[in-house]
């Protein structure tokens, strides 16, 4: 990732200039860099020799994108490194999940997965298999097998890319009672004494200590401690079948999810209409006029979709970085059916962004100050010196929470809004994924 001392301040420019919040700004800078003259390698103790960049748009998708750099593989088509935008919509791009988790003594929680695959280590996985690259994985219950094959591909100069477990990060700021429940993909590319180096969205390596990792490592279970190096390319590689292949993918996920049956209601296009129904209906007791009703419920949810739509995943509910993937690909296809899916992406990322922008300029302060921190857990890891410890804490976020004064009516006339505009959005990627699936 390409960083000079002053990223922040062009960050800062482009917000002044367009009115875009940090998160958007950042991404859009970003993804001009991809373009750049790759930087320097790094002078970080430790740091495998030649990785060259850090951090980018979205947690997984850089490290993936980084550790390909590392490995000196091109695209095929294009003869240049992949862009992240590539890599992300290699890996699957947009879907929609929707779920709210109540459990005693908790504010109810909610969760919007905005890609096609709601478990990363899954969206990771299916992208390394269509990137034309050779592997070799490692998977174990033991951890001193796991520690021995991440020593041994540090040994080689190789970064490896981690399945961990997010609550077990020390920067995520969750609480122990979410360990085990979230997998996260990280690259791990270096070693310096008793810690490793991380690379993870931020724009500099985070020190992790040796045995905060392996916790991190072992906590998701489903991954077995899975470790994952790029050996090289692949010679029998079509990279034309792989971008048809993961475009069908991404079409097929609004209708036919990636998750069991009986969930198929809270996914794709049957998720969205359902969420908007949700969203206005005070007669269903898991409608947000009840969920969320006012106070510290209603900042719950409006705080978390503002997290999901704009922070926890690329800005605008990523999907105006899978345009810049569909319009790579119209070229590359000479599909010109792609290029109209990827405006109507962009005006699906549109009103996506409406969305948040509702929320962040709430009438109630805390909100708008649950949106700011959101925001700066990302601008404070652009700090070339950023700590490994999380900018503020869960309890924090729920103290915030008790400060919100916002009524049921309040409340009830944001979420119809909101509702409109989600009805909007079914319509621009309906339309959109009409348009993927002519190229079947």
């Amino acid at each position: 990732m390409t960083r000079q001392r002053d990223f922040k301040a062009l960050v800062r420019e482009r917000m002044a200039k367009t009115g875009e919040r940090y998160t958007a700004a950042r991404a859009h800078l970003l993804s001009r860099f991809d373009s750049e003259k790759p930087p320097a390698a790094s002078d970080v103790p430790g740091v495998v020799a030649e990785y060259r960049r850090f951090g980018g748009i979205q947690s997984g998708t850089c490290a993936v994108t980084n550790v390909l750099r590392h490995a000196a593989i091109t695209s095929p088509l294009t003869r240049k490194p992949y862009s992240e935008s590539a890599v992300d919509g290699l890996c699957g791009g947009p879907g929609f999940l929707y779920a709210v988790f109540e459990y005693k003594g908790w504010p109810p929680m909610l969760t919007l997965a905005l890609r096609s695959r709601s478990m990363a280590d899954q969206y990771i996985g299916q992208g390394l298999e269509r990137l034309g690259v050779t592997t070799t994985r490692s998977e174990t219950t033991s951890a001193t097998l796991a520690r021995k094959a991440l020593d041994e591909a540090l040994d080689r100069g190789q970064p490896a890319l981690s399945v961990t477990d997010i609550a077990s990060l020390p920067w995520s700021g969750l609480p122990k009672e979410f360990v085990g429940g979230g997998p996260h993909v990280v690259a791990v590319v270096g070693r310096d004494g008793d810690s490793f180096l991380v690379d993870d969205r931020r724009a500099s390596p985070i020190r992790v200590d040796a045995a905060v990792l392996a916790r991190a490592r072992a906590a998701y279970r489903h991954a077995k401690q899975r470790l994952i190096t790029i050996d090289g390319p692949d010679p029998a590689y079509d990279a034309a079948n792989a971008l048809r292949d993961a475009i069908v993918d991404t079409a097929r996920s609004y209708v036919e999810p990636a998750v069991p049956k009986s969930f198929w209601s809270n996914c794709g296009f049957a998720g969205l209409d359902k969420w908007r129904e949700l969203l206005i209906n005070p007669k269903d007791k898991k409608g947000w006029p009840s969920v969320f009703s006012d106070g510290a419920r209603a900042f719950a949810g409006l705080q978390r979709l503002y997290e999901c739509v704009e922070c926890q995943s690329a800005p605008h509910a990523g999907r105006a970085m899978y345009a810049d993937f569909l319009e790579d690909s119209s070229t590359a296809l000479s599909a010109p059916a792609l290029r109209k899916a990827a405006h109507a992406y962009r005006e699906a990322g549109l009103l996506w962004t409406q969305v948040s922008t509702l929320v962040a300029d709430c009438p109630d302060a805390a909100v708008r100050k649950g949106c700011e921190l959101a925001d700066h857990r990302v601008e404070a890891g652009d700090d070339s010196h950023a700590s490994a410890k999380p900018i503020d804490s869960f309890d924090a976020r729920q103290r915030l929470a008790a400060e919100c004064r916002l009524s049921k009516e309040r409340a009830a006339g944001m979420y119809k809004e909101i509702a409109r505009l989600v009805g909007q959005i079914g319509d621009a990627e309906r339309a959109a994924v009409d348009l993927l699936n002519a190229i079947a």
